[in-house]
């Protein structure tokens, strides 16, 4: 016997007499089987452990890994998955509900089972406790006071030493493989398959909300995305099956890794998938320093076809080195001013979608025809306008009047999305260049000239305060201008045009003006 320095429940401290344990390392099953992986019910079965099943007697068979002690109310957040969880009672709440909560937390995550210590700090294990362990088949054991949370640690390690070599040997081995695969200018998938091999999993690389993001890696199965994604910050890797590991990259989250086990092959842990999703993180990080390159070029090739000034033999190799397709239809989308650009590239690039992207007084995208649908989700709930579908050959001065005539269209009926529509005696807008031109010169052309000859803002202090229904007060503040200057502003706009902004009709010349500006782009009538 050995004596040992023990905190009471009543906070008084006594000498406690404890066992003397067999060493560790003879620690066999019966008939002498080495204990790799041990489980919950070789534990109950050694008495020198001192155990005793309290709930979760359908879990016994639950392998443990490792043994922990941990003293918090949750502690899933500092566990990989596969825990003996060893407490003195001090993380175990007082109210049955936060018990039965603390339980099926740990259930989820996979940890192996929960030792509680008798006679300590524990409060009393309610029936909702014992209830969640029983139906999550969890297992709880008290543990004697006399036995040291040490002596059941060594017993647990001792026992998985054998495991724990195999996992050593594998985790060098995703190393050497990467080496290896390099060396051979093995492609990546290539390399995620002899990854999976040694790891023993099936793995799949996906963005936050489940999208593939590497060709020739697939995404994880739709049950695994509808059940676990997107992920909360902080949450766990843990999954029933398996583990999701986030992959950061520059403050943001670039993909998901989703190792799930294989019944072929002994999973090397979460040590393992973390040290994939390492490799993973490097990959993506190359292919991110290559997406900005085609984002810059793609923006360069965007402004030139919008200008007018690539021939079509150009365009269709410039459109092929981006991954669009010259051969099919095109849709140029507007997109309202104040997106983020770089937020829109990369779910676009995230969702494997071929684009070119162009940040003017809107946002210019063109993509495939048929991908616009697959798009929409990436564009940050902002409005948008879109062409009809068109060829290379049709060049996009058209496309884009389209588009800008769609984007009023959604911004006036407070909608996402506004198409172009193929019938033009629906339009409220006349869609020749030429119309639209005579409209804004007759309306808005001496205001336009008088802000171009003495630098105001008249034309946009008309448009800002028509989009705050007229109320001078509100636009004025976001005009960062007195009210009184503001006014004045409006009454030179009526002098100049010869419209009253108290006349319902001439208010509807001027808003249809400022739409078909939009339209024409704000440099049309330069020069």
């Amino acid at each position: 016997m050995r004596q040992a320095y023990a905190r009471t429940p009543s906070g008084r401290h006594r000498w406690l007499r404890c066992r003397r344990l067999p060493p560790v390392a003879t620690a066999t099953r019966p008939g002498g089987t080495p204990l790799a992986p041990v489980t919950m019910r070789d534990l109950l079965a050694m008495p020198h452990l001192g155990l005793t099943l309290v709930a979760g007697a359908s879990g016994l068979d639950r392998p443990v890994r490792w043994a922990h002690v941990c003293e918090l109310e949750d502690p899933v957040p500092w566990l990989e998955g596969w825990e003996l969880v060893m407490t003195t009672g001090i993380g175990v709440p007082r109210e049955p509900e936060r018990q039965r909560a603390y339980v099926e937390r740990m259930a989820a995550a996979q940890i192996a089972g929960l030792a509680i210590s008798q006679d300590l700090l524990a409060p009393p294990l309610s029936d909702e406790l014992r209830e969640a362990a029983d139906r999550t088949a969890f297992p709880v054991v008290e543990v004697s006071i006399e036995v040291p949370f040490v002596a059941l640690a060594r017993t647990v390690a001792a026992a998985n030493t054998e495991g724990a070599q195999r996992r050593l040997v594998t985790h060098l081995g995703i190393f050497d493989t990467l080496r290896a695969a390099t060396a051979e200018g093995a492609p990546f998938p290539e390399l995620l398959r002899r990854m999976e091999e040694l790891a023993g999993y099936r793995l799949h690389l996906c963005s936050p909300t489940g999208h593939p993001i590497l060709e020739g890696v697939p995404a994880p199965p739709e049950e695994v995305v509808r059940r676990h994604l997107p992920r909360r910050r902080g949450q766990p890797p843990g999954i029933p099956g398996g583990y999701i590991v986030t992959i950061p990259l520059v403050e943001r989250t670039a993909g998901l890794l989703v190792a799930l086990e294989r019944e072929d092959a002994e999973p090397a842990g979460l040590t393992a998938v973390q040290h994939i999703a390492t490799v993973v993180a490097l990959e993506l990080a190359n292919r991110e320093r290559e997406r900005e390159v085609l984002r810059r070029v793609g923006a360069e090739t965007l402004a030139e076809l919008l200008a007018g000034a690539i021939d079509p033999s150009a365009a269709r190799t410039r459109l092929a080195f981006a991954g669009l397709d010259p051969e099919r239809e095109l849709v140029l989308a507007a997109i309202e001013a104040g997106t983020d650009d770089t937020a829109v590239h990369r779910g676009l690039a995230d969702r494997a979608i071929a684009h070119l992207l162009l940040p003017q007084r809107e946002l210019y995208l063109l993509l495939q025809a048929d991908a616009v649908g697959r798009a929409l989700p990436a564009l940050e709930g902002s409005a948008v306008g879109l062409s009809l579908p068109f060829g290379i050959a049709d060049g996009l001065a058209e496309a884009r009047r389209q588009a800008l005539w769609a984007l009023a269209r959604a911004r006036d009926r407070s909608e996402l999305v506004a198409r172009f529509p193929e019938r033009a005696e629906s339009a409220w807008l006349p869609t020749e260049p030429a119309a639209l031109e005579a409209l804004v010169r007759r309306v808005l052309g001496p205001v336009i000239e008088a802000d171009r000859r003495r630098g105001t803002e008249l034309v946009r202090s008309l448009r800002v305060w028509l989009e705050h229904d007229r109320r001078t007060e509100r636009a004025a503040r976001h005009l960062l201008v007195h009210k009184h200057t503001l006014a004045y502003r409006l009454k030179r706009v009526e002098q100049l045009t010869g419209r009253s902004l108290t006349r319902t009709g001439d208010l509807a010349d001027l808003w249809l003006a400022l739409r078909a500006l939009d339209v024409l782009g704000r440099d049309v009538l330069d020069g």
